[in-house]
């Protein structure tokens, strides 16, 4: 069984040999895919990334819920000692500048920041992922300290996290880790899985 280090080293050096038009026809295809998810319907904070490092790009996905009236959001890194992230209101015209890790994020003050128990959904980045909801990221922990809250929930559990993913992610099993907040659902360029 590979260690967590060796699956993201294979899975990122696939990704990143990707060409910036596959990222993005995949991109639409999972836009076509996630209209199959019925919380996406009532969802109006919805939680998106800018892609990096080869992640499967939502640019098409973003135009879309700006014409649908919905409000996609963006990730800032917000207490970066604690490694936790709030998020913020996105269009074409937002401000942005780029974080320590040269992410581009809006240039928003804390203020008009959105928390994370304030999203809808969340379509979140991963390096791999399975059937069952687990998910591997790229080992900051970020998303998993922002969204601990929901081991605490039984009921109502909001934001859906939704993993974004190309098919190639996808691995048999992984591990998981007693902070790991698991995934709703999975979406990728060929199909959406919902966890039960």
């Amino acid at each position: 069984m590979l260690s967590k280090q060796q699956i993201r080293k294979e899975i990122r050096m696939k990704r990143q040999s990707l060409s910036i038009i596959e990222s993005e026809f995949a991109g639409k295809r999972v836009y076509q895919n996630l209209n199959q998810y019925s919380p996406l319907f009532r969802a109006k904070k919805i939680a998106c990334y800018l892609p990096n490092d080869g992640e499967v790009s939502l640019s098409f996905l973003i135009d879309k819920l700006l014409a649908r009236k919905k409000n996609p959001c963006l990730p800032v890194l917000f207490g970066y000692r604690k490694r936790v992230m709030h998020f913020a209101a996105y269009s074409p015209s937002s401000a942005m500048k780029n974080n320590k890790y040269g992410i581009p994020e809006p240039a928003i003050p804390i203020k008009r920041q959105i928390k994370p128990v304030e999203l809808d959904i969340v379509l979140l980045p991963l390096v791999a992922f399975d059937e069952k909801g687990n998910r591997l990221g790229m080992g900051g922990g970020f998303y998993d300290r922002s969204f601990s809250f929901l081991h605490r929930r039984k009921f109502n559990r909001k934001p859906k996290l939704v993993g974004v993913a190309y098919d190639f992610q996808q691995m048999d099993n992984l591990s998981r880790d007693s902070w790991d907040v698991p995934l709703d659902a999975v979406v990728t360029e060929s199909r959406l899985i919902k966890i039960t």
